[in-house]
């Protein structure tokens, strides 16, 4: 099966400057359960699944020290549950094909009937810190039931939650001021699942993704200096732990052709003009070919898992040639070939 996927990388950057409350103010536990949930060993199915613990949070008063008197400050403090910055609600989306997801939501037994699944401020949540008592359990990891037909949906699906605690002045319970620029705790879950159609069996689900790092390319310059660009990575992920050395990835033009006669090439798109060559190349390998390369998967993730990361280079365009000048267009196709 062939699979040419490309993905959109966003940040978030959280600049603080100001400071109103102190951190031993608080006592914050943080347990994280979530290996489970992040080594593509659980499956989501169909209908959904709710109630599989992901983190324990709690948050209560420092013991050592004495809560401000009612009316000048309250030491309150709001969790803000996020995910992926581009998106309007929590999914759980197949890699190399965001068009197939699942709509994930997280709960905890303290804020019974929300239903945190978007980072609207409606699932904020507000924890008021009664003298030193006690707020926390687990944050529960659930999924929607989804609609429609199981076809293409089949592979690994991954997402992220981004958990935050800042304090908060609730003095005015109408007005409650969450001071943004001081956050207690920021941290980050990440989550990697398996769907399989039917649901049934411990079938092995495969993934493979390719990752852009430019979109113009200054050929002329390759051409002066002999130097390479690196233009985009490959990472394969499995949840296959079995087999010697079972996965290859073959990389070639994108262009139509004989796989390993056509060469690795810029085509001309607004006029005719002779194909401007060139290799590919491994990064910080000596892999390095024309027309086509073909590397055996001999790695394995952190759950023993068979898994791959590589980034590929563009290089040795013909110092002699002298190209026509206009728009050019290549591609390079990235294929995993199993035994």
């Amino acid at each position: 099966m062939k699979r040419i996927f490309v993905l959109t990388l966003l940040f978030l950057v959280i600049i603080s400057n100001l400071a109103s409350a102190t951190y031993d103010w608080y006592n914050i536990q943080w347990d994280v359960n979530n290996a489970w949930l992040n080594d593509n060993s659980q499956k989501i199915p169909w209908n959904g699944f709710t109630g599989r613990p992901t983190v324990t949070l709690g948050v209560q008063y420092a013991t050592t020290q004495t809560p401000p008197p009612p009316g000048v400050f309250s030491r309150d403090v709001t969790v803000i549950i996020t995910s992926e910055p581009h998106l309007t609600e929590f999914r759980f989306t197949k890699v190399g094909d965001p068009t197939k997801y699942f709509r994930a939501y997280v709960t905890h037994p303290k804020v019974a009937g929300l239903e945190i699944d978007s980072p609207d401020p409606a699932n904020y949540i507000p924890i008021h810190l009664d003298g030193w008592n006690y707020w926390g359990g687990n944050f529960y990891l659930n999924a929607y039931p989804n609609t429609g037909s199981e076809a293409g949906y089949e592979g690994i699906y991954t997402t992220y939650l981004r958990f935050q605690i800042y304090p908060t002045d609730n003095t005015d319970p109408n007005n409650p001021i969450i001071n943004y620029d001081y956050p207690l705790l920021d941290e980050t879950l990440h989550y990697s699942m398996i769907f399989l159609e039917g649901g049934l069996g411990g079938g092995i689900v495969t993934a493979l993704v390719a990752i852009p790092y430019v979109t113009e390319v200054d050929v002329l310059e390759l051409q002066r200096t002999g130097g390479a660009l690196t233009v985009g990575a490959v990472e394969f992920m499995s949840n296959d732990k079995k087999g010697k050395h079972p996965y290859k990835l073959e990389i070639t033009p994108g262009e139509p052709g004989i796989v390993g006669v056509i060469p690795f090439a810029f085509h001309r798109i607004d006029g005719t003009a002779p194909q401007i060559t060139y290799d590919v190349g491994i990064r910080n390998t000596s892999e390095v070919h024309s027309k086509k390369i073909r590397r055996k998967v001999v790695t394995k993730d952190a759950n023993g898992n068979w898994y791959d990361f590589i980034e590929l280079e563009i290089l040795n365009f013909d110092p002699n040639a002298i190209y026509t000048s206009g728009n050019y267009q290549s591609r390079i196709k990235i294929t995993l070939v199993t035994n």
